[in-house]
């Protein structure tokens, strides 16, 4: 069971690091240069995670499968003392989508894609070791929808989604204690069911709006903690510590309600707009439970309490074919920060942020297409204290130059 606990993931790291909360948005490249303001009129394959009821907008068998590297990094202080870069690396979130057209007004969708995901990774020996060293947390969606066009102008979707998520997080636990030097880490993994429901109203030949509504969907994460070392001069085993044992955790994916609308302006020129209200309040708390005994005849177990708050996403976009065979696109996104000062931890840099983005897409033949995009992630750090809870001591904790580069590409071809 080892490599499986999850809470949180590639937000932060590995697909949708530096997103509000630990959301990822990045469902294909031209999704993503729009700044996701595909809700109202999709057209392509994406339509499985943008607005399922838009499947129906589909006359081809369509596929599209593609994938965005994320590269999240900031500065790092600790009561004012500058620490280690938090650099993760390039991570990799990959996505794949079909499209069937059926008989009756239906189509059928199926896609692959990450909701959720976190990764923060601040190296051995910077002084808040203690809280995190390296946290991933990794979900993928696996989500097969069903459509069907009610009349010219009103279109419906909806379908369930197989959930997995796997969890790691590494931190050194009394560390700044003489004569300790323990590392502790606590992995695992779990599948769970949601589900989602969408609309699409075709107000005007140009200008259509929709709805998505994404289920919560809860997890219960299973798999295994271990921790090694000395405790002030003595083996952790040796004066009584349990080196490792079972573990588990219940976290919530948040429900969220999508609306966006999508105009066409002229014959080339696309515009775009959309909002998403996202429940991260019923992210109360993780209640980690570890029944390994610790020296002083306790247990490892704690909860880790975070108190998050509703929050919104807003975005804008426009694409323009300003070529027979080529379209250019633009975006920007502003994401409020649904964290709470007071419970904080650096699994997660706290503040809003605002993603700028730009793509192309090229027609390569008439029912063959190539996407490419970048996004930069610009994230309005806010100062927090983290009380590290083996040791209760408090500190101030601050990020700054904090970005994230999106680059993403993918292909859709229609049979």
């Amino acid at each position: 069971m080892k490599k499986q606990l999850s809470l949180f993931s590639a937000i932060l790291v590995a697909q949708g690091v530096f997103a509000a909360g630990f959301g990822i948005y990045e469902a294909s490249s031209r999704g993503s240069a729009l700044g996701g303001t595909l809700v109202g009129a999709t057209r392509d394959a994406s339509a499985v995670y943008y607005n399922p009821a838009n499947m129906t907008e589909l006359t081809n068998v369509s596929v599209m499968v593609g994938a965005t590297m994320i590269n999240p990094f900031c500065d790092c202080k600790v009561d004012g003392v500058t620490q280690p870069k938090m650099n993760s690396g390039w991570f990799c979130d990959p996505t794949f989508y079909l499209v069937v057209p059926l008989p009756f007004d239906l189509a059928f969708g199926l896609g692959g894609y990450s909701e959720a995901g976190l990764g923060t990774t601040y190296g051995d020996t910077w002084a808040l070791a203690g809280d995190t060293t390296e946290t991933t947390l990794i979900q993928y969606s696996f989500n097969p929808n069903l459509a069907w066009k009610v009349t010219d102008w009103w279109s419906v979707g909806g379908g369930l989604k197989l959930s997995y998520i796997y969890f790691d997080n590494k931190k050194r636990p009394y560390f700044g204690v003489p004569g300790t030097s323990l590392k502790s880490e606590l992995e695992g993994d779990d599948y769970s069911i949601g589900y989602d429901f969408a609309t699409d109203f075709k107000i005007t030949k140009k200008l259509s709006f929709g709805v998505v509504y994404r289920s919560q969907i809860k997890h219960n994460i299973q798999g295994d903690f271990d921790i090694n070392g000395m405790l002030m001069g003595y083996p952790y085993a040796a004066i009584g510590g349990q080196t490792h044992s079972d573990a588990s955790a219940k976290l919530t994916l948040p429900q969220s309600v999508t609306a966006g609308l999508n105009y066409d302006a002229t014959e080339k020129w696309r515009l775009g707009a959309v909002v998403t209200w996202t429940e991260w309040s019923s992210v109360d708390d993780i209640n980690f439970k570890i029944p390994a005994r610790t020296p002083t005849g306790g247990t490892c177990g704690y909860k880790l309490p975070l108190k998050w708050r509703d929050s919104f996403r807003f975005g804008f976009g426009t694409e323009y074919d300003f070529a027979e065979d080529w379209t250019a696109r633009l975006g920007y996104v502003f994401d409020l920060d649904p964290t709470n000062s007071k419970h904080a931890t650096t699994m997660l840099p706290a503040g809003d942020r605002h993603i700028l983005s730009f793509g192309l897409g090229w027609n390569i033949l008439k029912n063959l297409r190539w996407d490419v995009g970048y996004g930069l992630i610009v994230m309005d750090c806010e100062p927090r204290t983290v009380r590290v809870r083996e040791t209760g001591q408090s500190f101030r904790f601050e990020c700054d130059n904090a970005f994230s580069h999106l680059i993403s590409t993918s292909v859709s071809y229609a049979f």
